[in-house]
C-alpha cells in the first residue's frame, strides 16, 4: 500500500501553501494554456533570515532539513545556487503540471475549484426563495465561475442564506434574537458570530427601498431603516401620538386620547386596534422627536421619525380610512432638500396629500441666522426633486443661497 503522506513541519507547510496560491494564479490550473510552466518560490519567502549573518545556524541547518526531506516525498525541486556545490539554498520550483494532485494531497487542501463548485450547490439550494436572495446568488455564482471569491466564507454563507431567506419571507414585528434563538436556537448567535451584519450587506444591495445611505446622518440609522422595512428590529418600536381621539382594541380595551398628553403602542399592538377615531380637523406629523415633544397644536400630532416604517405608515392609512371629515394632513420637518424627500416619501408610501407646514420660504428666511451651508449629497437631492418640479422655488433658492435649516429652531422659537 502507498504511504500517503501528510504536511505537519511548519516551513513545509508554508512552502506548499506557498506554491499551491501561486498555481491557482496559472493558465495551467484555469486550463487554458498548454505552455510547460514552472512555479518558483524564493528561498526567503520561506526563511527570511537565510542570507543574514545573524541567521541562527541550528534553526537554518533544521530548515534545510526539512526542505531535503520535502523534496523526497514531492515533485518540489531546491534550485542551489551552485549546482555543482548543491550547498546553498536559492529557490524552491515544481512544474505546474505536477502540481496536481500531489500537493493538494501532501497539504490536505482542496483546489479552489472544488471548494468554489460546492459553494455554488449550496447557493443553488436557496435559488427561487426570493429576488433578494435570487438577485445576490447570481452575482455570487457568476463570482465562483470566474473562480474568484465569493463575499462570504463557506462557513458563513449558508447562516446568511438562511438569515436572509427569513428576514425577507417576515410578515409580522420581530426582534433579532427572536430571529437568532429560530433559526440557530441561540439569541445571541446572529451578532456575536457576525451573521446580522453580513445579511445586512445582502439586503442594502439587493433591496428595493425608497431612501438610500445618503439620506441618514449615521449608518446604523440607516441599517435600521432597511430592516424596519421587513419588520425586523432590534428592541420594540412604538408609535408615538397625541391628540383629541379614541382608540378601541380588539379585547374591548378603549384609550381616551386627550390633546397634549402624549401617547406610545407599541408597533405589534397596532394591529389590536380596531378603531381610531381623531377629534380633530388637522394630523400634523412631524419628522424629529425634540420638534414633536415641543410643538403644541390643535393638530392630531404623529412622531414620524424622519423615513416612516410599516407601522406608522400602516397606522396614517387607518386613521385617513376611518376619518374621512379630517380636512388637512400636514407634515413638519427640517428645511433641507432630505425634509422634502421625506415628505415625498411620506405622501407616496401611504397615498395621502400631505401638505408641508412651516416649511415654505418664509421661515427660511425668518431663521435665516440658524442656516446651516448645504453638502454634496443635499445638492445632489435638490437638483432631482426639481428635475421632478417638486419644491422648486424653495429647493432653488437653497441651491442659490447655500443655506438649510433644521426644524428643532422654529418649533423652539415659535413656542416661547
Amino acid at each position: 500500500m502507498k504511504t500517503v503522506h501528510r504536511l505537519t513541519d511548519p516551513w513545509q507547510r508554508k512552502l506548499v501553501d506557498r506554491i499551491l496560491d501561486a498555481y491557482e494564479r496559472t493558465g495551467t490550473y484555469r486550463g487554458d494554456t498548454k505552455r510547460n510552466q514552472n512555479i518558483r518560490v524564493p528561498v526567503e519567502e520561506i526563511f527570511p533570515a537565510y542570507d543574514r549573518d545573524d541567521a541562527d545556524l541550528e534553526k537554518l541547518r533544521m530548515f534545510e532539513a526539512s526542505m531535503m526531506a520535502l523534496e523526497k516525498i514531492s515533485p518540489v525541486r531546491i534550485v542551489y545556487r551552485d549546482k555543482r556545490i548543491r550547498s546553498e539554498f536559492r529557490e524552491f520550483t515544481v512544474p505546474a503540471g505536477s502540481v496536481e494532485p500531489a500537493l493538494y494531497t501532501l497539504a490536505d487542501r482542496k483546489p479552489k475549484r472544488d471548494i468554489h463548485a460546492a459553494q455554488i450547490a449550496l447557493y443553488e439550494k436557496y435559488r427561487g426563495r426570493n429576488s433578494v436572495l435570487d438577485a445576490f446568488i447570481g452575482e455570487q455564482e457568476e463570482l465562483l465561475r470566474s473562480d474568484k471569491n465569493a463575499w462570504f466564507l463557506p462557513e458563513a454563507a449558508e447562516d446568511v442564506l438562511r438569515t436572509v431567506d427569513f428576514i425577507v419571507g417576515n410578515s409580522g414585528n420581530i426582534l433579532y434574537r427572536e430571529i437568532s434563538i429560530s433559526l440557530f436556537g441561540d439569541s445571541k448567535y446572529l451578532e456575536k458570530r457576525g451573521i446580522l451584519s453580513k445579511a445586512l450587506r445582502v439586503l442594502k444591495k439587493y433591496g428595493e427601498y425608497d431612501f438610500v445611505e445618503a439620506d441618514f446622518d449615521a449608518r446604523k440609522e440607516y441599517e435600521d431603516a432597511v430592516l424596519a422595512e421587513y419588520s425586523v428590529y432590534e428592541n420594540p418600536t412604538y408609535v408615538n401620538f397625541n391628540g383629541n381621539g379614541e382608540i378601541v382594541f380588539q379585547n374591548g380595551t378603549r384609550l381616551d386620547l386627550k390633546s397634549g398628553v402624549p401617547v406610545a403602542v407599541r408597533s405589534d399592538r397596532l394591529a389590536d386596534i380596531v378603531k381610531i377615531r381623531v377629534f380633530a380637523d388637522t394630523v400634523l406629523t412631524i419628522e424629529n422627536l425634540t420638534s414633536y415633544n415641543r410643538l403644541q397644536t390643535d393638530a392630531f400630532q404623529l412622531y414620524l421619525a424622519g423615513y416612516h416604517n410599516h407601522a406608522r405608515q400602516e397606522f396614517l392609512v387607518r386613521i385617513h380610512k376611518q376619518n374621512p371629515d379630517i380636512r388637512r394632513w400636514l407634515h413638519f420637518g427640517d428645511i433641507d432638500p432630505d425634509g422634502f424627500c421625506i415628505l415625498e416619501n411620506l405622501r407616496s408610501r401611504t397615498g395621502i396629500n400631505f401638505q408641508s407646514y412651516c416649511m415654505d420660504l418664509s421661515w427660511l428666511k425668518k431663521y435665516r441666522a440658524y442656516t446651516k451651508k448645504l453638502n454634496g449629497n443635499d445638492r445632489v437631492k435638490a437638483r432631482n426633486l426639481i428635475q421632478e418640479g417638486k419644491h422648486v422655488e424653495i429647493l432653488g433658492y437653497m441651491l442659490e443661497q447655500d443655506e438649510k435649516l433644521e426644524q428643532e429652531i422654529i418649533s423652539w422659537k415659535e413656542s416661547t
